[in-house]
């Protein structure tokens, strides 16, 4: 029979041990939850983060006035950007142009610039912009590429095409037609439900 005194101390010696076992127990707990803090922050700030792949690139147009020069550095990086490539000969350009004029009042907040290649000549652009009043949409800045850039950025191989911003990331790309009624919600502050992902290939 152990003696009471070798009784108390395996008492006590398994209240320490115990005591220890719940300090890194609770230690490891209270860790486990910070981690899960931290990373769901570094998460919500990596959605957050501007991504170069997606802001707007360095491009140069000569504008119908006087042909000057006018750089994309010159854009207002905030709100919203719609970068609209055309062909002053272009049927679908034409009645595109048309239908933008027709709902600008719902557009408000869409700052615009329409460009054409280095096929156009700047006399029949500034034709096509009296024609459909394209000053009157919120333009920054309206004239030709002379070295087709933007066509090779984005790899489109016909027009109309159409590139969103919002802050300064693309958001959207049109390969085709418009469609208005994503634009409209844009401009009333909606998110576009597939915003562009720099890491997929797209269509």
């Amino acid at each position: 029979m152990l003696p009471s005194t070798s009784i108390e101390q395996t008492v006590e010696v398994k209240k320490k041990t115990n005591s220890i076992f719940m300090a890194l127990f609770i230690t490891t707990i209270l860790f486990s939850c910070s981690q899960l803090s931290t990373d769901t922050t570094e998460t919500y700030d990596a959605a957050t983060t501007f991504n170069e792949e997606l802001a707007i690139p360095d491009f140069t147009i000569s504008t119908i006035r006087d042909s000057t020069d006018f750089s994309s550095k010159s854009i207002p990086k905030e709100g919203i950007l719609l970068i609209k490539y055309f062909s002053t000969d272009c049927d679908n350009c034409q009645e595109e142009a048309e239908r933008y004029f027709s709902k600008k009042d719902s557009l408000q907040n869409i700052k615009t610039m329409w460009i054409s290649g280095d096929w156009s000549e700047l006399k029949l652009i500034k034709e096509f912009t009296e024609k459909y009043k394209l000053e009157q949409l919120n333009a920054i800045a309206i004239g030709k590429e002379t070295n087709n850039f933007l066509v090779s950025h984005f790899e489109f191989t016909g027009v109309p095409f159409a590139a969103v911003y919002h802050d300064n990331q693309l958001i959207k790309e049109y390969k085709g037609a418009l469609d208005f009624s994503e634009l409209i919600a844009l401009n009333n502050g909606k998110i576009l439900p597939d915003r562009v992902d720099p890491l997929l290939p797209q269509e």
